[in-house]
């Protein structure tokens, strides 16, 4: 696993002297492709309530063998995504975030992992947009509807003042980079 932090610790102590406000707020992403040989990535990029990086963390591609697909069966994905790769990933942050944002679906499971609100967010499709619309983006905490509040509060506080989405792009691109320069 690689990481990268990108404050010191008083940086760190100093954004969240004051509790419970929306600028303490520490956010965190999670990203899980696969790539393109069949094995899965893993990401995860924690920040502050700007999206400014605090740590960075990626795990090498997991691979599967051929007894764990015939073994595992439909739930091999679920597994490596989660139970493998976002609980290594996990474990390294140096502290917990207020959320957890993912990228797909199937990773609003990484909440029993987590114990932290997790929701999956995207952009609202153009064709579900009007003028009279407070939100450009969707967000769902799968069946964990007590995350509803704490996961709208933060994205409704934060979505004018930040882009909550642009993170993920920056995940998929420092992959792209460690792979390039892993082969």
């Amino acid at each position: 696993m690689s990481t990268y932090s990108g404050l010191d610790e008083q940086e760190t102590d100093d954004a969240r002297s004051t509790e419970g406000r929306p600028t303490d707020w520490i956010l965190c992403y999670l990203v899980c492709p696969t790539e393109a040989g069949g094995g899965f990535l893993g990401a995860i990029l924690l920040t502050d309530n700007r999206a400014r990086p605090q740590y960075f963390a990626l795990v090498e591609p997991v691979k599967p063998t051929k007894m764990q697909q015939l073994l595992y069966g439909s739930t091999l994905e679920e597994y490596i995504k989660v139970d493998v790769i976002a609980q290594k990933l996990w474990q390294g942050l140096p502290n917990p975030p207020d959320v957890l944002f993912v990228d797909a679906p199937d990773l609003i499971n990484t909440r029993r992992i987590t114990h932290v609100p997790t929701a999956f967010i995207a952009k609202v499709p153009d064709s579900q947009t009007s003028s009279s619309s407070l939100s450009t983006l969707l967000y769902d905490v799968g069946d964990h509807k007590n995350d509803q509040t704490v996961v709208g509060e933060i994205v409704g506080a934060l979505e004018n003042t930040c882009n909550l989405l642009e993170p993920f792009g920056r995940i998929r691109e420092a992959l792209k980079e460690a792979l390039k320069t892993r082969a």
